[in-house]
């Protein structure tokens, strides 16, 4: 049940911050790429604590899928105005 409710208020904390922050800096791959880092540094640590905090793992991966949900909408979103533009300088 405690992990629930971290896993709950990881996600919403997460989709707070991520969507007051541009996120244009990095690649989608890069991200993805740091993404698995951390899941892997928290499975690590998951089983050098004795796998007694769960937590760990679910907190980890809520935030970092997150993550890159918000950095693929924003990376979408830029294209779909790329191309809004390129219509309209075609048309007028």
């Amino acid at each position: 049940m405690l992990e629930i409710i971290f896993a709950a208020a990881a996600f919403v904390g997460s989709l707070i911050y991520f969507n007051k922050k541009t996120l244009k800096s990095k690649s989608i791959w890069k991200a993805i790429g740091l993404s698995i880092l951390i899941i892997l540094a928290a499975i690590a640590l998951f089983v050098l604590t004795g796998s007694r905090f769960m937590s760990i793992i679910i907190v980890s991966t809520t935030i970092c899928s997150v993550y890159i949900s918000t950095l693929y909408r924003e990376m979408l979103t830029r294209i779909h105005k790329r191309q809004q533009q390129l219509l309209k300088q075609r048309e007028g």
